[in-house]
């Protein structure tokens, strides 16, 4: 223990050490320094200030106490435990480094403000004790009470191309002036599926929006936007600046996994810009993050800017248990796992605005916190009520911007009185995504509270905890291009993806939705930006038809055309699909240019999705002809009016489709079975969904009859249901059933049965009012009517 002539208590923290194993940027120009603390301020070189003790020693643990303030104005030897309970004020009359194994904020560390930045070089080096790996260790900690201020230089943090960059050039000409120096390390997106082909590189030289390179690249990036239909499609490639001025860093042996940590508790103050963290996180050890509110409630004023997070062994920045805060103008690469991180879905009114994250890898399975690390996601949102406008996920080797949210707050945040996948959205806004290898826009696969993912339907509602009105979600003027899979996956109720602008990938958006749609977009298949695609045989596809009621309206298509390799179509269904699908699913006011309008595969056997595969042309903009349905090439649906169309591998149907389900609520199989017209033609083989054989469905045509065939046991309570219906449809179903007392209940009449009827005819002419069983043939038939005021109907037979 050491004494001040302030009776300052020495005892316990870190400052900076001074290792040099990796080149950091020059520091900005200081023609007119600003001027030093107050004089009167004691000063750690002086040893005036630690009289009657020597000046602290390499591995000593010092505390500046309460109401005393010292100017760091020297580079101290690698500390132990540096503890700020008053304040450490850093000149910015000279380069200076402090390193230690810990530094505790109670009171306030400040390099610089927001007015008057620090220019000089300024690097916290966080070291491991003795090899140690204790909790704290490596860790710049703001306290209760405590402040973090630390202000950069004011720099151009990202931008993208102005012209495209081949492979083997030596410079970059850039969209925006730059105050790049020889030194700095910068890194430029990839443009193409691989999100790998980002290439970081050194600044030579150059001025203006001229960027010299120390070496050549090896890979070209695209840099000119295109015209597309009257709209900007924009693959410029975004060009970051890794080095600042001020930086935090993990010694060097934090490549080893176990890097720097700063963590900012409840009750401090966070505010970070123009800084530099690099070799920070520490791989598998929880709430150890480079930059991460933890816990802090709402923060209002806070914030991390314009930061670059860079080879990181675990995230980038992480707002956890955090509301309020913001995030802005940051650069995140090269990181591990997810990178900008909503940890438990109760973080809310967050402001994450104009960051970059790119190069999201996949950490080693043994140091995963999170199952969905194997996926990992640029932007792993937990909780809708954020602003998350215009931030790019320039190439992930999982999804961009992933919306994963939880029935209910996990991990500290349990017992939160949120409700995340009822919510409605904050504001999704001006957001790009590309070079990805899975979605660039997930919203789907929510966490459960063991850290798994599980299927997660989206359904925001006015007042989430009361079960208020459905709100839609609208995901605005989202951009995504070169994708492996699809550029959008969204699961839920009431979504909009709205003024999108979708390009280059192998499938531009896929709703497994309801009521949900894709708007006033643009969908290019393919843009001058040619690159080797993952899959030449892989049949491109502008947006899928899954689930409903999903549509496209108000939508252009542009260069959707098969080769000889692979077929391509402007709309299609996903393929290989086994589930319900809605006969209501639409195309309204679509544009085609250069693009052939509809590719549907021929249905798999075992995939009654396939079969049941159709969407209606709501006003002609596909088929040439209002109110005419596309459907699959399978014999159930085609009738003798319907025309084949070979490009689209499907049929032009001028009758509308319903919903026929087949299925059994006391668990009993209904799957597999048959289902063919009333005269016994076309009979389709039905599996029904999987893991489920007491459902089964089929698209068929409302005025028609259709036979089922029991290819199993057979169901003492079948159920069938008639939905995406017009008031007045009626469908006949025939089929066998025992020889046993029954009762045929309709649209759930409290259980009141329908009376028998006195014949065929008798049924027919009732209208659904009564059923029949054939006496010869032990078929029984019932009329599926819709009533007026429904929206479906309803048979179930019940045995007495």
């Amino acid at each position: 223990m050491r004494s001040l002539p302030t009776s300052v208590l020495l005892g316990a923290l870190l400052l900076g050490g001074c290792a040099t194993d990796r080149p950091v940027g020059p520091s900005d120009p200081v023609p007119d320094p600003p001027g030093p603390p107050d004089p009167a301020l004691p000063r750690w070189s002086d040893p005036a200030t630690w009289a009657p003790a020597a000046m602290p020693g390499a591995g000593e643990d010092v505390t500046i106490p309460a109401g005393v303030t010292i100017v760091l104005d020297t580079t101290p030897p690698a500390l132990g435990q540096l503890r700020i309970d008053g304040e450490l004020l850093v000149s910015d009359s000279s380069d200076l480094e402090l390193a230690a194994e810990e530094i505790l904020v109670a009171g306030r560390l400040a390099a610089g403000t927001e007015a008057l930045r620090h220019r000089h070089r300024f690097i916290i080096t966080l070291s491991a004790g003795q090899g140690a790996e204790r909790v704290g260790t490596k860790v710049l900690a703001v306290l209760a009470g405590g402040s973090l201020d630390l202000h950069g230089a004011d720099r151009l943090g990202w931008t993208r191309l102005a012209a495209t960059a081949e492979a083997g050039a030596t410079s970059l000409r850039l969209r925006d002036a730059h105050d790049w120096r020889p030194g700095d390390r910068i890194v430029v997106a990839s443009t193409d599926f691989d999100p790998n082909h980002a290439e970081e590189l050194e600044v030579w030289g150059g001025s203006g929006t001229e960027v010299q390179l120390g070496q050549s690249l090896v890979h070209r990036h695209w840099g000119v936007t295109q015209q597309v239909a009257g709209r900007t499609v924009d693959e410029r490639a975004e060009v970051a600046l890794l080095t600042r001025n001020i930086v935090i860093r993990g010694d060097a042996s934090s490549d080893g996994g176990f890097g720097g940590h700063v963590i900012s508790l409840a009750g401090g103050t966070m505010r970070v810009e123009g800084v530099e963290l690099y070799r920070m996180g520490q791989a598998g050890v929880i709430a150890r993050y480079p930059l991460h509110w933890h816990m802090a409630g709402s923060v209002p004023g806070q914030y991390v800017r314009n930061n670059s997070i860079w080879r990181t062994n675990q995230r980038c920045i992480t707002i956890h248990g955090t509301d309020d805060a913001e995030a802005s103008g940051n650069v995140c690469y090269d990181h591990q796992g997810h990178g900008y991180f909503l940890e438990d879905g109760s973080e809310s009114g967050n402001l994450i605005v104009g960051n970059l994250g790119l190069v999201s890898r996949v950490p080693a399975q043994a140091v995963r916190l999170l199952a969905s690390d194997a996926n990992p996601a640029t932007f792993w949102l937990t909780h809708p009520a954020n602003t998350v406008h215009d931030n790019h996920a320039a190439g992930s080797t999982g999804f961009g911007f992933w919306y994963a949210l939880p029935v209910a707050p996990t991990g500290l945040s349990t017992g939160q009185p949120d409700a995340p996948r009822l919510t409605p959205l904050g504001s999704f806004r001006g957001n790009v995504a590309h070079s990805n290898r899975r979605a660039g826009l997930q919203v789907d696969d929510g966490p459960r509270a063991d850290g798994t993912t599980e299927v997660t339907s989206y359904t925001p509602r006015l007042g989430a905890l009361s079960g208020g009105e459905p709100v839609p979600a609208i995901f605005e003027d989202f951009t995504g291009w070169k994708h492996r899979g699809r550029a959008v996956w969204l699961r839920g109720t009431a979504h909009r993806l709205r003024g999108a602008v979708l390009a280059d990938n192998m499938i531009g958006a896929t709703f497994a939705s309801s009521e949900s749609w894709l708007e006033d977009a643009l969908v290019i298949g393919e843009t001058a930006n040619q690159t080797a695609i993952p899959d030449p045989t892989f049949p491109i596809r502008g947006y899928e038809f899954y689930d409903g009621t999903v549509g496209a309206r108000r939508v252009t298509f542009v260069n959707f055309m098969p080769t000889a390799q692979r077929p391509a179509s402007a709309l299609g269904y996903n393929r290989n699909n086994s589930f319900a699908i809605s006969t209501a699913n639409f195309g309204e006011a679509i544009a085609l240019v250069n693009a052939n309008a509809v590719w549907l595969e021929d249905p798999h056997a075992d995939r009654d999705g396939d079969k049941a595969a159709v969407f209606r042309d709501i006003d002609g903009s596909v088929t040439g002809e209002p109110g005419r349905t596309v459907v699959a090439n399978a014999p159930l649906l085609v009738g003798p009016s319907c025309t084949w169309r070979a490009e689209w591998n499907s049929w032009i149907c001028p009758e509308r489709y319903v919903q026929l389900q087949v299925r059994s609520d006391a668990g009993e199989a209904v799957a597999p079975l048959t289902l063919a017209r009333g005269d016994g033609s076309a009979a389709t083989a039905l599996v029904g969904i999987p893991n489920a054989p007491s459902r089964a469905f089929m698209s068929v045509v409302p005025g028609r009859g259709y036979r089922v065939t029991w290819n199993g046991a057979q169901p003492l309570r079948p159920r069938l249901v008639l939905s995406r219906v017009a008031e007045g449809d009626r469908v006949r179903v025939d089929f066998p059933y025992p020889a046993t007392p029954v009762r045929v209940v309709r649209d759930y009449q409290n259980g009141s049965p329908l009376p028998v009827a006195s014949s065929l005819a008798d049924a027919e002419a009732a209208g659904g009012d009564r059923w029949w069983r054939d006496p010869s043939t032990g078929l029984v038939t019932v009329i599926l009517h819709v009533r007026s005021g429904r929206t479906s109907t309803t048979v179930e037979l019940q045995p007495q």
